[in-house]
């Protein structure tokens, strides 16, 4: 089974979610530094018509598949991938793992008030979490050095970021190797639902393949990103086809 399956212009990781979870708590007792991006559909097809930002996302040490689009993309191409690999479940798996162990997450991103409601919500689910500290995402470049200055002297194991597509890819890319932490991951609008701000859709509509649905339905605003939708499997099967 090969270990990464190309599709359009990303190098996406052929991996299950234990095993990736197992890979980065066994380096998180080491000196490596890992830096994770969960592209979707909609973030394949911005890399496909942005070189720059496809370089920054195949940088990664690992790009996995967050989007059902991903698999059945990989399938036409004839490189299936194992699975999904959500972030809003990645980054869920990391907490509880870390939960009881002694190391420390810090949260950047999402808007003042609902950073503060999701990390007031992990901690009463994982009392024994060890939360660094935690930054909303809306700050200038002034306030940006402040905050990474205080990140390096916090130093946290792991740094969640999420401050949307493409900001939160292009903050790890700028500084990731000048950041005291050993695991950087892009979470997208994960705070939101950590703060019940917004929920994700059911687990039924999460196997069916249709989360995509459900959030179109919270955020109808929604509707002109999901055009990238169509034209992600029409490139693919341009790609399949050489048409």
């Amino acid at each position: 089974m090969k270990e990464k399956t190309k599709i359009l212009t990303l190098e996406i990781n052929n991996i299950t979610m234990d095993d990736l979870i197992d890979k980065l708590m066994e380096e998180l007792e080491t000196e490596t530094k890992n830096l994770i991006f969960t592209p979707n559909s909609e973030i394949v097809v911005r890399a496909y018509d942005d070189s720059d930002y496809a370089k920054i996302l195949n940088s990664a040490d690992y790009l996995v598949p967050d989007g059902a689009g991903l698999l059945l993309a990989a399938k036409i191409l004839g490189e299936p991938l194992q699975e999904r690999v959500a972030g809003y479940d990645l980054m869920r798996g990391l907490l509880n793992k870390i939960s009881d162990k002694n190391h420390s997450v810090y949260f950047l991103g999402g808007k003042p008030g609902i950073i503060d409601l999701a990390v007031k919500n992990v901690k009463e689910e994982l009392p024994e979490i060890n939360m660094a500290g935690f930054h909303h995402g809306y700050f200038d470049r002034n306030n940006k050095n402040k905050i990474i200055d205080e990140i390096n002297r916090i130093r946290p194991d792991l740094l969640f970021v999420g401050m949307g597509v493409p900001l939160q890819e292009k903050f790890f890319a700028a500084n990731f190797h000048n950041l005291n932490i050993k695991l950087g991951l892009a979470v997208g609008g994960s705070f939101d639902v950590l703060a019940g701000y917004t929920e994700r859709a059911p687990l039924w509509m999460q196997k069916m393949y249709l989360e995509w649905f459900y959030r179109l339905l919270q955020e109808p605003k929604r509707i002109s990103r999901m055009i990238a939708l169509p034209r992600f499997l029409m490139l693919v099967f341009k790609e399949k086809f050489g048409i």
